[in-house]
């Protein structure tokens, strides 16, 4: 069933009395776990608003956590994530009326906006929706694994700052349109800051940059925990694994990349309080948790 085609089309259309099953795909091989997340969210949305049953389908088109040999034969998505109504990519295509979804992002979608982050509106609780009705709901018995990991590192009492930097990896490509990182010795200050203001004890820290977290543990020492180290507690090896590899590509096991990705956005949306720059991560992190007791955004504008 794969079509090339980016457009949104019917490739069945037959009795109207029948359900019609959007299929919702990404052309671009290269997204990652978070950006897929939320993608799919803006597709749930415009489905429902349609009266059509929404699907993913990331089996029958390349994407980074899908090893190429299982491409037609099993859905990434179904690795991390429940179907929205439970219909699988067989039964879809197999009904009467299929639309392919445009292979990109619709509108709305939640994106990276400081609207989500700073609840300037009711926007990031209507989108949250979707998770507590069961449309995006995250695979539990690897919920509950990821979790496991989180409580061998911390103690129920600790008050928990979660910090979310991108690095220097993203700030030198400086991508037109995207948030502009805030500078590396900025951001561990108002941790610091935060830190000692929201009374927390322990920080965890995501980043993509080893930099970072030499300077996090330079300030902070063993109250800080990077996220290799909660990564790594239920695993032999973190080999292809380290802070500065973004890359799944030449890894033996496509589904523990994305694994080590989601986990990223649940323990962050389990912390205390959250600090971090405006990216897709954040808004990620956002969607997923319950409540904050506290956060703090940088907010540097755009390239």
């Amino acid at each position: 069933m794969f079509d090339n085609n980016p457009e949104e089309h019917y490739i069945k259309e037959g009795d109207p009395g029948k359900p019609t099953y959007y299929i919702i795909r990404r052309m671009d091989k290269d997204t990652n776990l978070s950006a897929l997340y939320r993608m799919t969210m803006g597709h749930v949305w415009y489905a429902l608003s349609k009266g059509w049953l929404p699907v993913v389908d990331m089996q029958n088109y390349p994407n980074a956590y899908l090893a190429p040999e299982k491409l037609g034969k099993e859905n990434s998505w179904e690795y991390y994530f429940e179907q929205p109504f439970g219909v699988s990519v067989k039964q879809a295509y197999d009904g009467e009326n299929v639309i392919l979804s445009n292979g990109d992002c619709v509108k709305p979608y939640p994106d990276h906006s400081m609207n989500l982050s700073q609840k300037k509106n009711e926007e990031l609780t209507e989108w949250r929706m979707l998770g507590k009705m069961g449309f995006l709901t995250v695979k539990p018995q690897l919920k509950e694994e990821i979790l496991a990991t989180r409580e061998e590192i911390f103690s129920p009492e600790d008050n928990i700052l979660g910090v979310l930097l991108r690095g220097r990896d993203y700030s030198d490509k400086k991508i037109k349109g995207f948030p502009i990182p805030p500078p590396v010795e900025f951001a561990r200050n108002k941790a610091r800051e935060k830190f000692d203001e929201w009374a927390c004890n322990k920080i965890l820290l995501i980043t993509e940059d080893k930099a970072v977290v030499e300077l996090f543990r330079d300030n902070f020492g063993n109250k800080c925990v990077n996220f290799d180290q909660i990564y790594t507690a239920h695993h032999d090896t973190d080999e292809g694994l380290s802070a500065s590899d973004n890359t799944p590509y030449g890894k033996d096991d496509y589904f523990m990349w994305g694994k080590r990705h989601l986990a990223q956005m649940i323990l962050l949306s389990n912390c205390n309080s959250f600090l971090a720059e405006r990216c897709g991560g954040t808004t990620s992190t956002m969607l997923l948790a319950t409540k904050f007791e506290h956060t703090h955004f940088f907010n540097l504008g755009t390239y």
